[in-house]
């Protein structure tokens, strides 16, 4: 979109709102407080549409990150995961709603909500290993003459002993 890739801005709401929903849930089977009610449906509600702009804009993505030279079996091994992560977010959503009427099954919709979290941090993990470990999203730097060229954040000295 417009030659951004929002892949790297979008990925960090779903895990974080992911997170504290399930910390909700939890918060909530355990003190039964009308005022921590709806704050982990609503939290699981906004990191699921987080979650779909992630695969999406992670979609958008796939082909700079293989043309890159990224091996392909850690890209599909996080697509994957987050297919996982987004169908268990979806589930613990539904779950988190459906039982804030009656108050039964709660338990359940807080072990899906953290199974959920789980899976979304992994999801996450694996993509910072993309980043990190294989170099996906690199930046390509121009210099004077037009020339790109690959721009590698400087990489840490040793220190020398004195």
């Amino acid at each position: 979109m417009f030659g951004l890739d929002l892949h790297p801005a979008v990925v960090h709401f779903p895990v974080a709102l992911a997170a504290v929903g399930a910390v909700m849930e939890l918060i909530y089977m355990l003190i039964h407080r009308p005022v921590v009610k709806y704050f982990g449906p609503v939290l699981l509600t906004l990191a699921l549409a987080g979650s779909g702009a992630a695969y999406f804009s992670g979609n958008a993505v796939h082909d700079k990150a293989v043309n890159q030279g990224v091996p392909h079996s850690p890209v599909e091994k996080h697509e994957e995961t987050c297919l996982w992560a987004l169908g268990t977010l979806g589930l613990a959503t539904i779950l988190s709603w459906a039982v804030r009427t009656s108050g039964r099954g709660l338990w359940l919709s807080t072990i899906v909500a953290i199974a959920a979290a789980g899976l979304t941090l992994y999801t996450g993990y694996l993509g910072a290993e993309l980043v990190y470990r294989y170099g996906a999203g690199r930046v390509k730097q121009v210099d004077r003459t037009g020339a790109t060229t690959d721009h590698h954040a400087p990489r840490a000295t040793r220190r020398r002993a004195r």
